[in-house]
């Protein structure tokens, strides 16, 4: 007799997906935690990639930038793993990409110097001053 026809086995399909839903909740309370070492998990798909391409954010119809600002990463943050950032950091230095600038604007034009740090703060922002005052206070972050 199969076995298979009298226990009652719960579909690996619908498994996985609970536990890709579970992830993902985690995941979007705080987005800093999708980026890791060798990985960024995708918080739409849960896939995990070294570097979130503009292709596959085409196949969830957004951009890098509609990305970071539905989940509340920095505009500035790179949708890449730590490791790759940091190679890619090694070489910009290696190869003297910051000695190739000639102008900072903040120097060039003093009007972008009074507007200061007026910019929206994102989530990611928040929740990283929310674990440095926690820390400070001697807090668990």
């Amino acid at each position: 007799m199969d076995r298979g026809a009298w226990i009652a086995i719960p579909s690996v399909t619908a498994a996985t997906r609970i536990r890709h839903e579970a992830l993902l909740d985690t995941l979007r309370r705080d987005p800093r935690q999708a980026v890791e070492e060798e990985h960024i998990i995708c918080l739409i798909c849960a896939a995990r990639f070294r570097q979130l391409t503009n292709t596959h954010l085409r196949a969830h119809e957004l951009t890098a930038a509609d990305y970071k600002a539905r989940f509340g990463y920095n505009r500035r943050r790179p949708l890449m793993c730590r490791a790759l950032a940091r190679l890619y950091a090694e070489r910009a230095v290696r190869n003297g990409l910051a000695d190739q600038i000639r102008i900072r604007p903040i120097v060039a034009q003093p009007a972008l110097r009074r507007r200061g740090g007026m910019r929206p703060v994102t989530l990611e922002e928040l929740l990283t001053r929310r674990d440095a005052r926690r820390a400070a206070a001697g807090g668990v972050p």
